[in-house]
């Protein structure tokens, strides 16, 4: 067993798996772990294209480390503090005796600052509108570290119902920073968009997914370099994907499996935006779930699910 703690680009692991060895790697760096992700994808291709057999491996997120040590160390624990953090930050106004769902004011903007350590769901957002429409508030800022997947989906249909816009906003990681007391960029979400394509194969409905919108968040952007990609991302958000794979198959709660991926190289910086695999390996008719995952050329991941029908 080979074991490389930071490993970075993933050479160690790269060779060993050339070698037979069985492997581990870790790394803090998510862009070390994708980098790596997408090394470990281009042997097994190699592999295949010789017709010789090749491995699967996982990925697996084992924590939040970063920022539970923070609200540790910083913060004495208190989600209070985090949450007066967060707003200081977004030049948010606190609410006097802010109780329940809605935590400040920017603008004519109610704000909401989702836990520390908890991701922000579609029951959520569906309270929060509701506790904003109440207090007579046409918008309403939804603060979080992680958002559960197909959220800005959820929040077009209760912006149309409820009258309320909504905006998805990730907390910076720069605000953890020890001596920061500039504000960082605070960035909507991601868009991601796609819809299913279907073919016919030896008399039999087959499965493919095309991508059809992509707006990168463009959170891990440095400053001064924001103006100038916000241009080009709504021009070509495309350009802005390194990586994308599909589970044809997703099941809630279940691991996502990589049925079929695509993703850029230095040397070839094509990329499909339909995917060419053809599942044809469901059971019976009827209506399935694809989850379609992207990585940024920022090392950001947005994910979504398709309907799909057979």
């Amino acid at each position: 067993m080979i074991a490389d703690f930071f490993c970075g680009s993933g050479t160690t692991g790269a060779v060993a798996e050339k070698l037979g060895r069985r492997w581990i790697m870790a790394d803090l760096g998510r862009f070390a772990i994708h980098t790596s992700r997408k090394r470990l994808i281009g042997i097994q291709r190699g592999l295949h294209n010789a017709n010789k057999p090749y491995r699967s491996f996982d990925v697996y997120n084992l924590g939040r480390y970063e920022r539970q040590w923070w609200q540790k160390d910083r913060l004495k624990g208190a989600d209070e503090e985090h949450r007066r953090v967060v707003m200081e930050f977004y030049r948010a106004e606190p609410l006097p005796n802010a109780t329940g769902l809605l935590h400040g004011r920017k603008g004519q903007a109610f704000v909401h600052v989702d836990g520390i350590d908890s991701i922000f769901t579609r029951d959520e957002v569906r309270a929060v509108v509701k506790a904003a429409r109440e207090a007579g508030a046409s918008e309403v800022h939804c603060l979080a570290w992680e958002f559960e997947m197909d959220l800005r989906l959820i929040c077009l249909e209760l912006e149309a119902a409820e009258g309320v816009k909504i905006k998805l906003i990730p907390i910076p990681r720069e605000i953890m920073e020890k001596n920061r007391t500039s504000p960082p960029p605070f960035l909507e979400v991601a868009v991601l968009e796609a819809e299913p394509v279907y073919r016919n194969k030896k008399g039999q409905r087959t499965a493919d997914i095309k991508l059809t919108k992509f707006l990168p968040s463009l959170a891990e952007v440095p400053s001064k370099e924001l103006e100038v990609l916000k241009e080009r991302a709504i021009k070509s958000g495309f350009d802005f994907i390194d990586f994308w794979a599909v589970d044809f198959g997703w099941l809630e709660g279940k691991p996502f499996e990589h049925h079929w991926q695509d993703y850029r190289t230095r040397k070839d910086r094509s990329l499909k935006t339909v995917s060419d695999f053809g599942y044809d390996k469901y059971p019976t008719s009827g209506r399935y779930t694809a989850c379609v995952k992207v990585i940024d050329v920022f090392g950001c991941d947005t994910s979504i699910t398709v309907e799909v029908v057979i």
